[in-house]
């Protein structure tokens, strides 16, 4: 059963506690590290889940697509800090109360074995991308960084203070691995701006970290 048949045929208990919630394109949905005790469910549109730096730079880790969940690892471990996720078109989302969240879990084993799943599925993600991006060289990282820039919209404001700090990095040796990349022509570096002087190559590059 898909996870919009399982929503639709929800039990009315359960789904007169639905919070149904309308979001603008770029407006957050979840607040990064802020408390989160809902579930929610993405009916409509596009989201995206996002890291920030300490400088405040915005790195893109996931897309969501209608009928998708996120808020599920939160509500079962509260020590999680929060990643933020904002609105790539409008959206609307279904908003559900942990405690709501456990209810249904009782009674719907098709939602059970939905919410398990996505688990398992975060899970190892996040422990393949952790042991992907340890092997990275900082030339790899600084790639997957301007194209994560690139990609939300921000490459304009990447400084390299900025990159130095996401790909933890000295400044002398990140202008060693800028100046490689450059020479490969894989990107641009003028007036203190990036550019990507080929995606389709870049990506190319990138094509087992993407």
């Amino acid at each position: 059963m898909d996870f919009q048949a399982i929503v639709n045929d929800a039990p009315a208990p359960i789904k007169k506690e639905f919070i149904y919630r309308k979001h603008t394109k770029g407006s957050p949905i979840i607040h990064p590290h802020e408390q989160n005790n809902y579930l929610y469910i993405l009916t409509t549109g596009t989201a995206e889940v996002y890291r920030q730096s300490y400088e405040g730079a915005m790195l893109s880790l996931y897309i969501y697509d209608a009928y998708s969940c996120f808020g599920e690892i939160e509500i079962f471990n509260e020590k999680m800090k929060t990643l933020g996720v904002i609105a790539k078109q409008n959206c609307e989302t279904i908003a559900i109360h942990k405690t709501k969240v456990y209810e249904w879990m009782k009674i719907d084993f098709n939602f059970n074995v939905y919410i398990v799943k996505q688990l398992a599925s975060k899970l190892t993600l996040s422990s393949d991308t952790t042991a992907k991006l340890s092997l990275l060289t900082v030339k790899d990282r600084i790639l997957l960084s301007i194209h994560n820039h690139y990609k939300i919209g921000d490459l304009d404001h990447l400084t390299k203070q900025i990159l130095s700090s996401e790909v933890c990095a000295p400044i002398r040796s990140l202008n060693r691995s800028i100046s490689q990349c450059i020479n490969e022509g894989l990107i641009h570096y003028k007036n203190k701006k990036f550019s990507i002087h080929s995606l389709e190559e870049l990506e190319k590059h990138l094509k087992h970290f993407l």
